[in-house]
């Protein structure tokens, strides 16, 4: 467990010596009242202590999931490099076979008109879904 030297941490030890202590006062008769400002004062370290810990939790939350982060981003990447060497893998054996029965440019035509028609199509499909995303706040 990530733990912050400075932040005070209650342990089984520091309970127990404090549950003895306490037991101690209360067995002398020895506790007085606390006052109202060693209470405040008491709260407001223990607030303190918390926020503190918070903090430390927080941030090392926010570490932990920036770094799975990177790894799904990196994943993602490999995975659209490889999707697009099989593209070009398809579109070149298109190619091939197309060429033997209409020619080598004839071939590559359908093969850059098909390729061309496929990303005007989706782009067509981004453009139309972009319109629709509500980016401004004012327009909604």
């Amino acid at each position: 467990m990530l733990q912050d030297k400075d932040i005070p941490v209650l342990d089984d030890e520091r309970l127990s010596e404090e549950t003895a202590s306490n037991a101690r006062d209360d067995a002398t008769g020895a506790s007085e009242a606390r006052t109202l400002t060693s209470q405040i004062n008491e709260l407001i370290e223990d607030v303190r202590v918390l926020a503190r810990a918070e903090t430390e939790y927080y941030r090392t939350k926010l570490s932990v999931n920036l770094a799975a982060t990177k790894r799904v981003l990196l994943l993602f990447g490999v995975a659209v490099v490889t999707g697009i060497m099989a593209i070009i893998a398809l579109i070149l054996g298109l190619l091939l076979v197309l060429s033997q029965h209409v020619g080598p440019l004839a071939a590559t035509g359908i093969i850059v008109g098909l390729t061309l028609l496929v990303a005007s199509v989706t782009m067509g499909m981004a453009i139309k879904r972009a319109k629709k995303l509500p980016l401004d706040e004012n327009n909604s």
